[in-house]
């Protein structure tokens, strides 16, 4: 991980933490979308989404093989679909979790994690009222390689249980890092999900892909990230756009 210690995104991958340590993550996300992927998967216009989000990412190692995580996130969320408009303020469901290395050899990281949400005022569920949605249970495989130009591919898959009517979900999340020079580093990411279970009255099935772009820049001990997030395809999501500006921090 020599070759890693300063590309921020893959210490927040499938590889652990030094016991002791902590990563602190703050992230200011302006989300917007005037438009939505329908059952066709086609793109239609109507309404409004806008959502204003400050987000703080954490990790500690307990121990050198297991890392706890939390994330918490404040949103001011306003949307308009059909006619109905829908707005709330507070935080969204809170993400509490531990994540254990399973193996290690060479380049390669293979971590597991398990984590709780609890549910808040905003956003909680996908594809759902504000306010709405109970608990959830994310089981997730975390798979990590090195590469050259000291970059990093990092896979993560999961099942995301949720508690009640709503639908489990699927989840997938990639993350490719590389090195410009000393000091600058760029990143593509990708965030998908998918309904694991069929329809229900007023649960319809849905998926939704988005595409993040950014570059780093870090300076001393801080890690600065700034980028833009789109959405190429879904069925019954919203077609968003969003800028991200993230500092990252280890103590």
């Amino acid at each position: 991980m020599a070759a890693l210690a300063w590309v921020p995104s893959a210490e927040a991958g499938g590889w652990p933490r030094d016991k002791g340590e902590t990563l602190l993550i703050l992230t200011n996300l302006v989300d917007r979308a005037d438009g939505y992927f329908d059952a066709d998967r086609q793109r239609q216009s109507g309404g409004h989404f806008y959502k204003d989000e400050l987000a703080a990412y954490i990790e500690y190692g307990a121990t050198d093989r297991v890392t706890l995580v939390g994330r918490f996130a404040w949103q001011n969320v306003d949307q308009l679909s059909g006619g109905r408009r829908d707005a709330a303020q507070g935080f969204s469901a809170s993400e509490l979790g531990v994540r254990a290395l399973i193996w290690r050899r060479d380049d390669w990281v293979v971590s597991g994690q398990l984590s709780h949400f609890v549910p808040g005022e905003g956003e909680n569920v996908t594809n759902q009222p504000l306010g709405q949605g109970e608990g959830a249970f994310d089981l997730r495989l975390l798979v990590g390689r090195a590469l050259p130009r000291d970059g990093f591919l990092d896979v993560q898959l999961a099942h995301r249980a949720r508690d009640g009517r709503y639908l489990d979900e699927w989840r997938m999340d990639t993350s490719l890092g590389f090195a410009i020079s000393e000091r600058w580093s760029a990143m593509v990411q990708s965030y998908s999900v998918w309904s694991a279970e069929e329809t229900r009255p007023g649960l319809p099935e849905f998926d939704q892909h988005k595409l993040q772009f950014s570059v780093l820049r870090t300076v001393g001990e801080v890690d600065y990230q700034i980028g833009v997030i789109l959405t190429p395809s879904g069925r019954n999501a919203l077609d968003e756009r969003a800028a991200v500006l993230s500092v990252w921090r280890r103590f």
